[in-house]
């Protein structure tokens, strides 16, 4: 499981997942640098030795990646690859995979192949086809273009459908008077291609009268045009940021168990209420014997708790005061923030004026909390970060 996190987790986790994310990222830039620095007309000798030493090495990594992900493939959370055999076989045959293989077996076999291959370096482009993996915001674009790919894909009919007619009409206005430049529709297309898209490279113009009026016309429409997907994809990454958001958030509420046994509908509800706050490094949340009127749940950064006896170390996705929230008791801990982090607060107020719109909901709410002090008494446990 430690491994399939470092392999596909794409953001957060232990600091073991962000420097292997960080490695592979690092690495597939270094392999794009590399392939531009080979073009270039004067190479250095002992630059090539060192590029040469760095696509050895990449190969070797990337390699050892290949062969990790699809041992690790049966644990993909979806379930998409569970059988051990038929699993992996479909894992392989996903299109990352497949770019990812195309990119590693020329440079393989080059050494042993009978042809010259090393037309084929042109392959660790490909390599750049990995970031997708290791970065939040492109998968972000993958589901935003899946989600949207039928608005999309009718923008685009409609862009086609005008550059047919824009190119259909120049040919029949230019035709006689620049033959060879409107030669045929397929050649007008160029100027419709540069009209439509507000590009205008200037080559091929009209010169007759009606038909700079319809580049005029074209060129107005093309703006239009072309700032529909630009609102469509605006919209969408809007909508998705708020969508991971409140996911992130509804699942850290689901965390605590004073929450834990709520509905959906409840939780979500809660989540409502979360106000966000950001602390700096060295930064106190709140000190021993304060008055607890809020809990916090941590979205990113490390915090410390200053216990009697060994301090805490609480990382994202934990939560602390709780119990605090309901009852208003002190503090019975210091904590420091060690780093830059963010959190969310859920402050007391705002939680007791839901209370008293469903009082169901703070009567389960303070059950369970009633039962967890009961435990904490019955075991006397001590270091509580309320």
């Amino acid at each position: 499981m430690r491994v399939y996190k470092c392999l596909e987790q794409r953001s957060g986790g232990s600091l073991l997942t962000v420097l292997a994310r960080s490695f592979l990222v690092v690495l597939i830039a270094l392999n794009i640098v590399a392939f531009v620095a080979q073009t270039l007309p004067h190479p250095n000798p002992r630059l090539d030795v060192w590029l040469g030493a760095l696509l050895g090495f990449s190969i070797t990594v990337f390699a050892l990646e290949f062969v990790l992900r699809i041992w690790v493939a049966p644990l993909h959370p979806e379930g998409l690859y569970t059988d051990p055999l038929r699993g992996r076989l479909r894992f392989v045959l996903s299109p990352l995979m497949l770019a990812d293989l195309v990119a590693l077996l020329p440079l393989l076999l080059g050494p042993v192949a009978v042809l010259d291959l090393r037309f084929m370096r042109v392959v660790r482009l490909l390599w750049y086809l990995k970031v997708t993996r290791h970065l939040p915001a492109i998968g972000t674009l993958g589901r935003v273009l899946k989600r949207e790919r039928r608005t999309l894909l009718a923008i685009m009919l409609i862009m086609f459908t005008m550059l047919f007619i824009a190119s259909s009409l120049v040919y029949l206005l230019e035709h006689e008077r620049q033959p060879e430049r409107f030669a045929s529709i397929p050649h007008a297309m160029w100027w419709g291609m540069a009209t439509v898209t507000t590009v205008g490279y200037g080559d091929v113009v009209p010169v007759s009268t009606m038909g700079r009026v319809l580049g005029v016309i074209i060129m107005l429409l093309g703006v239009g045009t072309f700032a529909l997907p630009a609102g469509v994809l605006a919209s969408a990454f809007s909508e998705e940021r708020k969508r991971r958001d409140f996911m992130l958030t509804w699942d850290l509420v689901a965390q605590v168990p004073l929450f834990s046994a709520l509905h959906a509908t409840e939780i979500a509800e809660i989540t409502q209420l979360l106000r966000p706050v950001e602390v700096m490094a060295n930064e106190v949340i709140f000190h021993k014997d304060d008055v607890a009127d809020s809990m916090y749940f941590i979205v990113s950064g490390e915090l410390e708790v200053e216990l009697p006896q060994h301090p805490r170390r609480l990382q994202a996705s934990e939560y602390f005061g709780e119990l605090g929230l309901l009852y208003h008791r002190p503090r019975t801990a210091t904590v420091i923030a060690m780093s830059r982090a963010e959190l969310l607060e859920l402050d007391a107020k705002d939680l007791h004026r839901l209370f008293e719109r469903k009082p169901k909901l703070h009567d389960q709410i303070m059950q369970e909390a009633e039962r967890r002090l009961a435990n904490d008494r019955a075991n006397d446990r001590t270091g509580t970060t309320e």
